[in-house]
């Protein structure tokens, strides 16, 4: 028979891989660089000196950078978001894995 007040080590918790999705760096050169595209393109197409068929290219390559702009800003924000959270994730598990005098205390209510 076992003893009840025999420490029993817990088995780790698994936690699996988090796809964090796409670098803060490379969300910001998307960015970056589609909105200066964005800026090149409509001024070529306002400026107007350009033929037709070049100032349709322009304007196409300007809405496609716009959109490009728009999704390196979502990907952006999401990866300050995850960088954000998993910072906070590994702090709380370094919290959790303190003993003793260094664990963390239970707030008062």
């Amino acid at each position: 028979m076992t003893e009840p007040s025999a420490t029993v080590e817990q088995p780790r918790e698994i936690v699996p891989p988090v796809d964090l999705g796409m670098s803060i760096t490379k969300a910001a050169v998307i960015a970056v660089v589609s909105a200066i595209l964005v800026m090149v393109s409509s001024y070529e197409v306002v400026k107007g000196t350009l033929s037709g068929a070049m100032t349709r290219v322009l304007a196409v390559v300007s809405l496609l950078s716009l959109v490009a702009f728009v999704y390196g800003l979502i990907e952006l924000t999401l990866a300050v978001i995850a960088t954000t959270a998993e910072r906070r994730r590994k702090a709380r598990e370094v919290t959790e894995r303190r003993k003793g005098d260094r664990a963390r205390k239970p707030t008062p209510h």
